[in-house]
């Protein structure tokens, strides 16, 4: 008898992810060695050694508990408040959702759909339609942030086509938002002519799935939800703006707002692409290429995403795992 570890199935989803590693992996590797490329790792090493990992360091950690906050607060807006459901349950399903994504990038979004749907009964097209109204959100509010930093600093030509990608993929997604929320009907005949050629036992379900996602667009429908929910990314953003200052000033050096801003902005473009566990590389080239338009030398830059990495990314990773069985035990709901 075949053993259920070895089903067509999860041998597939098994292959499909070391494949992503092993891409995320190769993608990695390279943009260290752009990093890099001309910097001797002996001076990162020096400026590691003769940081200050007091109140920098301090001001890293209450940065990332800030943006945890602000993004399970706004997590908690996009899902209509989420009556029922506990600010633990959405921090520990936030959480789980970080780690993942940091070990194995857009894995995390699955983990906490499924959380809320075993924890709480949630629909998981639903929650996945919450994560994707999340994800322009996120966009518009860097895009405002990215704004500001160009009045503040001379950005480089790799910087200013991030931005304009940024603006094209918050446009179209903003686009088809407004599209489902406007005009629902065509979209729900979209998905039943889609649904036609596959067999009659899926049909239903999958209609079911699409009217779900597009119910958990609605509190968007709300100028006053969609107030709250941008204010609270722009609040996630800035957390992340202060991470990365901080980390500079472990290194001793003071890049200030705008220089802060652009290594977000650079940060959310490299986190487009595949990645290495931890984000190794991406957050590298990130602080290197936005850095030097504040003079940051690309050593120090170096030094500062390595802080980042240890101060903000590692200690996510730490709870999110630890909490990552409890986010997807199943409790018995009351009736």
């Amino acid at each position: 008898m075949q053993s259920a570890v070895f089903t067509p199935d999860a041998m597939k989803t098994f292959l499909s992810r070391v494949l992503a590693m092993a891409i995320g992996l190769l993608v990695g590797v390279g943009l260290l060695a752009l990093a890099f490329r001309g910097t001797d790792v002996g001076s990162v090493r020096t400026a590691l050694a003769d940081g200050d990992w007091t109140l920098p360091g301090l001001g890293v950690l209450m940065g990332t508990a800030i943006f945890v906050a602000a993004k399970t607060a706004r997590w908690r807006c996009l899902l209509g408040g989420a009556a029922g459901t506990s600010t633990a349950d959405l921090v520990r399903a936030t959480t789980a959702g970080l780690a993942l994504n940091a070990l194995l990038p857009h894995t995390g979004e699955v983990v906490r759909a499924v959380s809320l749907h075993r924890r709480r009964g949630w629909v998981t097209s639903a929650v996945l339609a919450s994560i994707v109204a999340e994800r322009v959100f996120d966009l518009f509010a860097v895009l405002l942030l990215a704004a500001v930093a160009l009045a503040c600093v001379p950005v480089p030509a790799a910087v200013a086509g991030a931005v304009r990608t940024l603006g094209v993929v918050a446009a179209v997604g903003a686009v088809l938002i407004v599209a489902v929320l406007a005009w629902p009907a065509p979209f729900r005949q979209l998905a039943r002519g889609l649904a036609r050629p596959l067999p009659v036992r899926w049909v239903d379900p999958l209609l079911r799935e699409v009217d779900a996602a597009i119910n958990g667009l609605e509190p968007v429908r709300s100028g006053s939800t969609a107030a709250r929910v941008l204010a609270w990314s722009l609040l996630q953003w800035l957390a992340i703006a202060g991470c990365v200052a901080c980390s500079a000033l472990v290194v001793g050096d003071a890049i200030g707002l705008g220089g802060s801003l652009l290594v977000v902005v650079g940060i959310v473009v490299a986190f487009l692409l595949p990645n290495a566990p931890g984000y190794a590389g991406s957050v590298q080239l990130a602080f290197v290429v936005s850095l030097a338009a504040s003079g940051v030398p690309p050593a120090h830059a170096i030094a500062a995403s390595v802080v980042y990495q240890l101060l903000m990314i590692f200690p996510v990773v730490v709870l999110g795992l630890a909490w990552l069985r409890g986010s997807l035990a199943p409790v018995t709901l009351d009736p």
